[in-house]
């Protein structure tokens, strides 16, 4: 029975990110470097990232939560921009992409863990609530345990944050990533009557 339990919620997760992901690509043959291709409404490459004044703004966050001095990397260049954070017995990395179809791949990314790692637990994304969009299951974000990893999905912006803080327990890992994928989510979020498309064209 515990395993029956266990199952019927991730079998409606992984049913939930298949409705999710679907609909996308007109074509089934097409190669592996090509599945992001093709029509995906809503998902254009946009400008938004994570500046250098975000991560500053993330590391306060963490150095709050671990009371631990951090040196900071910025890269705040879109369409892959991400925040570095590192001190004693810290390693924190948050991450953006805004590319194209980037809320494609990040259910694909999910399909993939479940269907590769369904025999470790520690490695099954588990739902998180009230951190990617609104979905079924809360499947927009997804926490994995044995990688102490988070990955959300807000529209187009795919957010990923590595937390690690030695002493920690996993749950405890969570608890610090999730308020710090949430307030990443607002710094970078679209702001009224501010163009946000990309420079770069869309691949189609």
């Amino acid at each position: 029975m515990p395993r029956l339990r266990f199952a019927l919620p991730l079998l409606g997760f992984v049913l939930a990110l298949a409705g999710c992901g679907a609909g996308g690509d007109s074509s089934t043959s097409a190669g592996a470097a090509n599945r992001y291709f093709g029509e995906h409404r809503g998902q254009q490459e946009t400008s938004l990232h994570i500046s250098a004044a975000d991560c500053a703004a993330l590391a306060a966050t963490v150095r709050r939560q671990t009371g631990s001095p951090l040196r900071r990397q910025s890269e705040p260049t879109p369409p892959n921009s991400r925040c570095q954070l590192q001190g004693p017995g810290v390693k924190v990395s948050i991450s953006l992409d805004t590319a194209y179809a980037a809320q494609t791949r990040y259910s694909n990314r999910i399909d993939e863990q479940v269907q590769f790692n369904a025999a470790d637990p520690a490695k099954v994304p588990q739902a998180v609530p009230d951190v990617g969009d609104r979905g079924a299951y809360n499947q927009n974000a997804s926490w994995i345990p044995a990688y102490s990893t988070l990955w959300a999905v807000r529209g187009n912006r795919w957010l990923t944050v590595v937390y690690s803080a030695t002493g920690e327990t996993r749950p405890q890992r969570l608890a610090a990533a999730a308020p710090l994928a949430r307030q990443a989510f607002r710094l970078t979020a679209p702001r009224p009557g501010v163009a946000q498309a990309s420079a770069s064209p869309a691949r189609r």
